[in-house]
């Protein structure tokens, strides 16, 4: 994959996400598209893009909607090592990958996430975040990660 073509869609999705996609919120909730895209990339393309599209998303949040620069980055980019280091050892045309990966990595990402915001001394009731929020997110994640990652995976292959 191109790298002027990663940063366009990741910029583009960065738009989309805090613009057109707010109309699409259920109970109060977004799929976390850049998370989606991170994970899809880190599955398809392996370590180095994987980590590089976290650190491009997480700039990005981090800049315009984060309480401190550099959490994102380093949990978007920390899924991109994760998942890109066993890239070699998943079968990528089975839908269960990318199931397990986004429903692990919605989970990760806000629990590191709240343990950030608790060093930071922000407020933060996570077993009420967990209920409310991070529930939701994961099946809204799960539903629209499978069909991305199936639009994405037959461009690829």
């Amino acid at each position: 994959m191109n790298v002027y073509w990663l940063v366009a869609m990741i910029i583009g999705n960065f738009i989309l996400q805090s613009t057109i996609f707010q109309y699409f919120r259920i109970g109060g909730i977004l799929p976390n598209t850049a998370l989606l895209i991170v994970v899809t990339i880190s599955i398809l393309y392996g370590r180095k893009r994987g980590v590089m599209t976290g650190i491009i998303a997480g700039l990005l949040q981090d800049l315009f909607f984060g309480k401190a620069i550099g959490i994102n980055i380093l949990i978007y980019s920390s899924i991109g090592y994760i998942i890109g280091g066993v890239e070699n050892k998943v079968f990528k045309d089975n839908l269960v990958t990318p199931f397990l990966f986004i429903l692990s990595t919605t989970i990760y990402y806000h629990s590191i996430y709240f343990v950030f915001m608790h060093f930071l001394r922000q407020p933060v009731n996570y077993l009420t975040v967990l209920k409310s929020v991070v529930m939701i997110e994961v099946v809204y994640n799960l539903v629209v990660g499978i069909v991305f990652y199936r639009i994405f995976y037959r461009k690829v292959y």
